[in-house]
Parts: C-alpha cells; structure tokens; sequence
C-alpha cells in the first residue's frame, strides 16, 4: 500500500485505527487460578508512516466460555501500560474456582482510544487441582551430577538414590508421588484385568499374603507392573533441555502417548512387565524363574507377545521415554547406573549367562547393587537396562534419520512414522554425548562422550538399513549399559543369544 492510499484512509477514518492482534496471548490454569503471559502489539507503522500508537492493553476475564464482546464485557483484571512487562514473567491470577471455565481477553487501545475488539484475542481455560514437577538440562555441562537442575514444583527437592551395598532404596522427596505410590506388581489376566495384586515386597505371595501365581506358567496372564497415567512435555531452547511431568493435561503441549490408543483414547493406566520376556507355549510371557527369551526375530517376539491377546504388545519407544524421564526426574542425575544400580552389565558371553526372571522378586519397588552380577529394578520392573537388549516398537532408522511412532499401531517398517530429522554420528558404540529432546522423546544425536560424562550410556547406529531399536543394553555392554542406552544398528530380522523383549499390555476399555 502506498503512502497517498494510507493517507486517504486516514483522512476518513475518524480518531485513527485500533492496534493490530496480540503478538503472543497464552493463558495457563493453575490450582484456584492462572497464569497470563502476553506481548502487545505495538505501533502499527507503514512505509515509516506510524498509523497507530499502542497506549495499553486490558485483561478482561469473564467466568464461562464467551465469548467476551468487549472490554467492558467482564472483569477488567488488568491495565497493562508496560510494553513487553508480561512476556517472561506472567500476571498471576488468584482467587478462581478450580473445574471452572473462564474466558480470559485481551483487548488493546491506542493513543486515540481506538479498541481492537477481535475475537482471536480471546482464550478460555480451567484451573485445576495439578502437581506439575520438572527439570532441565544444561547442554552446556558434562558433569552428569550437575547439569540436571528442577523445576517447578520440584524445586528444592531431594532426590532418589539406592544404596549400591545394600540395594536399599531411598525416594528422598519423591515417594509420595502418584507415579509412585500408584505403580503396583500385579498378576494380570489375558483380558488385561488384574486378577489380584502382589505382595510388593515378595512377588510369591499376593497382597492378602497367601501364594501367588508369579511362577505358575499355567496362569491365564503375567506378572505386570501398574504405571498410571503421567502427562508429559518435551521441548529444548539452544542452551537447555526441558521435561515436565504432571498429573493432568495442563494444556495441550502436554502429551501421554505412552497411554494413548490406537483410536487416540487416553488410559488411566498401561501394564509392563515385572520381568524380561521369556517364551513359553508361543507366547512371550512374564512369569518368575524362566529363561530369558533369545534368538527369536523381532517379527516373531511381536507374535509371541500379541499371542496373549489383542490388547498385549512388545513394550514401546514412548513408554521407554516415559519411564527414563521420570528416573531423571527422581535421580537427579544423568548417570543412571550410579543413581538406581548397575546392573546386569558385564560377564555375560552366552545365552546361559542371562539371569533366570524374577531374580529381584522380593526386593521391593526400586533395588540396584554396584556388583555387575545382579539385576536393577526399577518401579517393579526387573533388568530396565543390562542382562540382554530389549527389542522396542515405534523406534527406527530409516535412510539415515531416526522415525517414530509414539502411540499404536506399529510395524516394523517405519511406514507412516513421524520423521525427526535426526541424523546419529560420532562414533557407533560410543557414549552418547549429545541428545535432542522433542516431543517425540529424548533422541541421541552425537556418539562422543564417556562413561562419567553427559549422559553416560552408549549408542550404535548403522544407516545402510532399515534398523528396529533396541534399548538397555546387555551383559556384555559394560558402562554403556544404562536407562537411555540405545542401538539403531540391526534389523528386525535379525537374531542372536542376546536379543529378546518384553510385554506391555493396555487398560480394558470400559
């Protein structure tokens, strides 16, 4: 538009124009409240010409959904006069009631009192009761101990840790979670309904104390850990990366792919395994005393597993990231194996080596030693890492970039999984020193680090195939073993004495 075309409309328009729309306008429920953040405007100017000077911005608030038709239409909150006040730190607003929709507006004014009335200005929210704990880690320190940092309400919290002597475990601040206190050992039927809970403590017996099932492999199921529901957010700025962990869906960046259905409906909770999968009858199952599940394909471990019935699968790529996010959370600290116990890391050079399930079964919750000929268990869930490398779906490398799939149905493909444009190098069998967090999970990108700095575990790759991940690591990986160990190297085909998989099975729908 040129200057004689602004200058007419000018000229016709009595007291001016109204300021453009919000550069940014959020609004975030909190318990008994929100949290608005917003960017005004500015000056509208064109071809140096300034058609609009931006003197304010009114908060208005109205219980309900709206919309709010004007800045008198509601409770104005705020008179806002400060460019730029409001976009880090946010106006906080108090005394709401929570389960309540409430239609927050922002509605800006020039010099001239000229309103921009428009509705996309407009969003409406809901506070709620939530527990929302977070961290972030500094790109920029090595030190596994100290470049994890927490957030929100997990500021000054103490962390987890077990005694590598004893295998004690200690939840500093973090045993009253729900992602604690929830997560139970359970014998699961094959309709996925528990049949009863396990003694926590003692596997062999249930809850009531009489015996249980755990070693019976003619039980109609497995022996299956609880996980309830954990919203998730995932995201990274040039210097950090960040992960927040919360009770409900705060907003939409928050995700719970680990519980979500193939037809997108979310679960109030996912079965995984106690144990690593042992095959017994063409199934994969979960029961304690058997031989670890080896030389078998992947194609033929997803048979096994779904051989349990429809709602049965291999474990998956976006319950690994949930479970390793949530023992950074606790831990405090990138070198896992320091943190919850080493493992089954080294010793091992044949099929015979591999633990025999269910070797923890009277530990309790969390156990870890720093001897290498013991498993690791953490929330009821034996050898997360060490003892054989476990085969996950809805994690590839395909043409040299890492896909995903972070909720069913999967293949082995790669076909319609969501392409990062990852690319893995340093060194395949290197530890991982650099990752990449996403809302996909947390990626290894660069090969170049050690086994006591940045994330001290390992990564392989390979881009001349099609690779199906494999996670944990084995008996023979040594340190490179650990929570975010990962191998992109093989494809699903192939086999051998130190590959197998675990089950994870889904919620019943009502």
């Amino acid at each position: 538009m040129s200057w004689p075309e602004v200058q007419y409309i000018l000229d016709n328009i009595h007291g001016g124009i109204a300021p453009s729309n919000m550069k940014m306008f959020s609004v975030q429920p909190v318990d008994g409240g929100a949290k608005i953040r917003f960017t005004e405007p500015g000056d509208t100017v064109v071809e140096s010409q300034t058609l609009c000077t931006w003197k304010g911005t009114k908060i208005v608030m109205k219980e309900g959904t709206g919309p709010i038709q004007n800045e008198k239409d509601g409770t104005v909150l705020l008179d806002c006069t400060e460019a730029g006040k409001y976009t880090s730190d946010p106006f906080i607003v108090e005394g709401l009631t929570n389960d309540t929709p409430y239609t927050f507006a922002a509605f800006s004014y020039s010099d001239q009192g000229m309103v921009n009335r428009n509705l996309a200005n407009q969003i409406t929210a809901t506070p709620q009761a939530y527990i929302l704990l977070g961290f972030k880690i500094n790109k920029n320190d090595s030190n596994p101990a100290t470049r994890i940092t927490y957030t929100e309400m997990a500021v000054g919290h103490t962390p987890a840790k077990v005694n590598l002597s004893t295998g004690e475990f200690s939840y500093g601040d973090f045993g009253g979670y729900w992602f604690v206190t929830e997560n139970k050992p359970y014998m699961v039927r094959s309709n996925g309904q528990a049949a009863y809970e396990l003694d926590p403590n003692d596997y062999t017996k249930k809850k009531d104390g009489t015996p249980s099932d755990v070693s019976n492999t003619s039980f109609d199921g497995n022996a299956m850990a609880k996980i309830p529901l954990v919203w998730i957010k995932q995201w990274e700025d040039s210097n950090y990366e960040y992960c927040n962990i919360c009770n409900i869906q705060l907003d939409n960046t928050y995700r719970a792919d680990a519980f979500m259905r193939a037809d997108g409906s979310i679960m109030d909770y996912i079965w995984l395994s106690c144990f690593d999968g042992s095959l017994i009858s063409n199934k994969v199952r979960s029961i304690k005393g058997q031989t670890t599940m080896n030389f078998q394909t992947g194609t033929n471990e997803i048979t096994y597993a779904k051989a349990n019935g429809n709602l049965w699968y291999t474990r998956t790529w976006s319950q690994r990231n949930l479970i390793n996010m949530l023992l950074l959370l606790m831990g405090r600290n990138e070198n896992t194996q320091q943190v919850y116990g080493y493992g089954h890391y080294t010793g091992g050079s044949q099929a015979s080596n591999l633990l025999k399930t269910g070797t923890l079964s009277d530990k309790g919750q969390f156990c870890g030693y720093s001897a290498s000929g013991k498993a690791v268990k953490v929330f009821h869930i034996e050898n997360w890492w060490g003892n054989a490398w476990e085969r996950i779906a809805g994690l590839m490398y395909v043409s040299g970039t890492i896909r995903t799939k972070m909720s069913p149905s999967y293949n082995t493909t790669g076909d319609g999984y969501t392409n990062t444009g990852v690319t893995m190098g340093g060194t395949s069998g290197g530890y991982c020193s650099v990752t990449k967090m996403t809302e996909n999970g947390r990626l290894p990108v660069t090969m170049s680090g050690s086994e006591t700095t940045h994330t001290c575990d390992g990564g392989w790759f390979n881009a001349s195939q099609v690779e199906y991940a494999l996670v944990g690591g084995l008996c023979g990986s040594g340190l490179l073993a650990g929570a975010s160990c990962v191998a992109l190297y093989t494809p699903v085909s192939y086999s051998i004495w130190f590959f197998g998989a675990a089950l994870s099975c889904e919620q019943p729908a009502a």
